[in-house]
């Protein structure tokens, strides 16, 4: 099989040659040209011949000139619908077009996108949440227009025949954990919102990335998606064993993405072994549970890659 062949395999359920190996990096690239950002993303690549082209998206979703936080609900009032040539899309578009053009057909390529509530958070500071509540009906316009504004990205991902959508929610968070929500705070301001980035999506493959600790699985195991990406070796987190037992959709994790520094060569070899024996070879693609570090070792990763070549 080829790469993109191996991946369609793993999640169709059908049996691939070898289960589909990945990793992912931030590359800080948020004021890199989109090209320049595809040679990070090709480097890095073919340096470790992954079988999936997880494509970072760090261009972030831009704030309102002016707006430091969200105290004055004017400053929600100033989100307004944007072209797909401001530069945040524009860039990761000639991204992901240089990289289809230098790596060619036989590897599937894999967008990133965020919810439109943690869109705004990550640029404005995740520590306005509470002015969000606090001004509720502002907040629930500025989502719409910022949903609003990633479909139309997602529909022009979609006409660059890129495959998957690989979407970060931070949903299933409970209140009380990093970057968690209440109840009313998820079903008012995310849940909605990741449904209709999810269904701009249709037609591709779409990987939901369950971000975070504390998680409620209950709220997004009905999200129309075929793939499930999450921290799986967090502690508090659901294996990958338990996962099967409440989904058949194919499973997109294994590997500690903390551990890259700790473990020695022979426990990184336990670790894929006990993800395969606890997923199996058919529906899984086996990747770090979220971005790895920027400093994580060649050589560490070298290991994965060659050790999973005689999975």
């Amino acid at each position: 099989m080829n790469k993109r062949e191996r991946f369609f395999a793993a999640v169709r359920g059908e049996q691939p040659d070898r289960p589909p190996v990945t990793t992912w990096v931030h590359f800080l690239s948020d004021h890199l040209p989109g090209e320049q950002t595809a040679a990070l993303h090709r480097s890095f690549l073919e340096t470790y011949d992954w079988d999936v082209a997880k494509v970072m998206n760090d261009y972030r979703y831009p704030i309102p000139a002016g707006v430091q936080t969200l105290d004055d609900p004017a400053s929600l009032r100033a989100f307004k619908p944007l072209a797909m040539d401001e530069p945040c899309f524009a860039e990761q578009l000639k991204c992901l077009a240089a990289l289809r053009a230098g790596l060619g057909p036989d590897i599937a390529l894999i967008d990133t996108g965020f919810d439109p509530y943690q869109q705004v958070l990550r640029n404005v500071g995740f520590d306005q949440a509470a002015n969000m509540w606090k001004h509720k009906d502002e907040t629930l316009r500025a989502l719409e227009t910022v949903a609003d504004t990633y479909c139309r990205y997602i529909a022009a991902v979609k006409a660059q025949g890129v495959e998957a959508f690989f979407l970060s929610i931070n949903g299933a968070i409970r209140e009380g954990f990093p970057r968690g929500s209440s109840r009313e705070v998820y079903e008012t301001f995310q849940r909605p919102f990741e449904l209709r980035l999810l269904k701009a999506a249709e037609g591709m493959v779409r990987i939901l990335h369950i971000h975070g600790v504390g998680l409620e699985l209950g709220r997004v195991l009905d999200y129309p998606c075929e793939v499930i990406s999450i921290s799986d070796r967090l502690p508090g987190n659901p294996s990958l064993a338990e996962l099967r037992k409440l989904t058949s959709k194919c499973l997109m994790g294994g590997i500690d993405e903390t551990k890259f520094q700790e473990r020695n060569l022979p426990a990184m070899a336990r670790e894929i072994d006990d993800a395969f024996a606890q997923a199996g070879r058919t529906n899984f693609i086996l990747a770090c549970g979220c971005t790895i570090p920027s400093f994580t070792p060649k050589r560490s990763l070298q290991y994965l890659r060659e050790y999973t070549r005689r999975i």
